[in-house]
């Protein structure tokens, strides 16, 4: 399968999915995973969301650059995870450019409020999974997840098999019998 019919799966799964969970890691080097409301996926591979400046999870951000986002679709029998580099935003403009009127419930204190924070994260790894896009593994072989890995402006295509390495037998994989280049320009 192509990189861009991938990613384009990848989106179409998150589009599905109204929250997904944010796993940062802590100190200790514990995972903490809580639920968040995102803006979509962009054409650049970066999602945008509301927190609050005193959270654990800014904290956890702001000290390791870090970010895990889940999404799990049941319903789709899909899920993709995206693990990348996040910060801490503080712009006004921004914030009230993408504010949410849902987001009173959680901030009251509107867009303007200095303790509402955005988290910019840019994906640098896509995985997926997708059921009935037949983006799954052979389970003779290892369950193992398609994994689109971002190389300059464009996303490479692998798997999370422990070889790290492309094997055009698993199903979704072209590489050398694939007409088109399995690089996705964004």
């Amino acid at each position: 399968m192509r990189t861009d019919a991938l990613l384009r799966i990848a989106r179409e799964i998150i589009a599905n999915v109204p929250a997904c969970m944010a796993i940062t890691v802590d100190r200790n080097g514990d995972a903490n995973a809580r639920v968040v409301y995102p803006k979509p996926l962009s054409d650049t591979g970066t999602v945008r969301f509301a927190t609050h400046r005193g959270s654990r999870k800014s904290a956890e951000i702001e000290q390791s650059g870090r970010l895990t986002l889940a999404y799990q679709y049941d319903a789709g029998g899909a899920y993709v995870s995206m693990v990348g580099r996040a910060a801490i935003h503080e712009d006004v403009a921004a914030k009230i450019a993408s504010w949410n009127a849902l987001a009173h419930k959680w901030y009251p204190g509107g867009p303007t409020d200095p303790n509402v924070v955005y988290v910019d994260f840019t994906a640098e790894r896509i995985e997926l999974w997708s059921t009935p896009e037949g983006v799954v593994p052979d389970p003779v072989r290892g369950l193992w997840a398609a994994s689109l890995v971002r190389e300059g402006s464009g996303w490479i295509q692998s798997t999370t098999l422990p070889s790290g390495g492309e094997d055009s037998s698993l199903g979704y994989c072209g590489g050398a019998n694939e007409p088109e280049s399995n690089v996705l320009h964004l």
